[in-house]
């Protein structure tokens, strides 16, 4: 009896919170049958900040919001069509790769005891934490598997002909070259450690004086005193294990000379390039099967993009 009530109990108050939740919040948005809920956007957009924030990264709460947005209107639409398709997720794919996130997110404190406690400053407990993120494991599952399932689709009817290949090959040789190495120097500003929100500014400083002839070393170590700002010799590096941005930046280098500042993610580069070593294009013949699936992989994106903007039309998509 004393469990019945218990259970009576927990009802009650459980479908009390729902009316008020429902009273509280708002719908943003209508796709087709679904809704989106004020209260679902916030709720993920504090799940991703959680997440950026323990991971030592800067975080952009409106840009956060509206790309929360955006994307769970494609994924409404997407995760429709898996219901209408049948398409489902087992429980053990959802706990595996929620633990595999879970597992890479706590590697980067010294204990159990900080994770939770980092968790906890957010405002979430780390049970709560997995609910939600075991939700949006699951819908976001659910649309890979429609996603590969299009793909194969698409796959079908992309052909990729000789003249096609030759034309992307010589129009990103760039993206061919191997054995490219560079010896640099670097002053690096940490992003996540710029509390004033003026490492941008002190970066392009810093630039201009290195290129105006200032010493690159007594520069650094006047400079590097200060929580963020870190740098030194770097020596010889292969070009394409760089950031990007960076190699395109290091691209048409010459040597002694100064680049950026160069904006990544993490932070602003400034590098001083002390030798280049040049490397060597790779011959089409060897790489022509890579360079297919490079174009491939391209007309797979372009035609991903305009199924879904096609389908965003047929939809019935309302933003209230």
């Amino acid at each position: 009896m004393k469990i019945k009530l218990v259970f009576l109990l927990s009802m009650f108050f459980l479908n009390s919170f729902f009316i008020i939740a429902f009273v509280e919040d708002k719908i943003l948005v209508k796709v087709n049958d679904e809704i989106i809920l004020k209260s679902e956007v916030e709720e993920t957009v504090d799940l991703l900040a959680t997440q950026l924030k323990i991971s030592g990264k800067k975080v952009d709460i409106k840009e956060l919001e509206k790309n929360v947005l955006n994307e769970m209107i494609e994924q409404k639409l997407i995760i429709t069509m898996a219901k209408d398709e049948k398409i489902e997720i087992s429980e053990g794919a959802v706990s595996d790769r929620v633990n595999e996130f879970i597992n890479s997110l706590r590697s980067r404190f010294s204990d159990e005891e900080e994770f939770n406690n980092a968790l906890l400053k957010e405002g979430i407990s780390y049970p709560d934490f997995r609910i939600k993120l075991e939700a949006q494991v699951k819908d976001k599952l659910l649309y890979d598997k429609v996603r590969q399932k299009k793909q194969q689709e698409f796959i079908s009817k992309t052909a990729v002909t000789d003249d096609e290949i030759k034309k992307y090959y010589f129009e990103n040789k760039d993206d061919f070259k191997i054995n490219d190495e560079v010896n640099i120097s670097q002053i690096y500003f940490d992003k996540t450690k710029d509390e004033k929100g003026d490492f941008k500014t002190k970066a392009n400083s810093v630039a201009e004086k290195l290129k105006s002839g200032e010493d690159f070393n007594n520069l650094l170590k006047e400079i590097r005193k200060e929580d963020g700002i870190d740098g030194g010799i770097l020596g010889w590096v292969d070009t394409t294990q760089m950031n990007k941005k960076i190699r395109d930046a290091l691209s048409k280098a010459q040597k002694n000379k100064i680049i950026g500042p160069v904006e990544t993610e993490d932070g602003y580069h400034i590098i001083k390039v002390n030798d280049i070593k040049k490397g060597k294009y790779q011959e089409l013949s060897d790489i022509k099967e890579k360079v297919r699936i490079k174009i491939i992989e391209g007309k797979i994106e372009k035609m991903w993009k305009e199924w879904i903007d096609k389908v965003k039309k047929q939809a019935y998509i309302e933003k209230m």
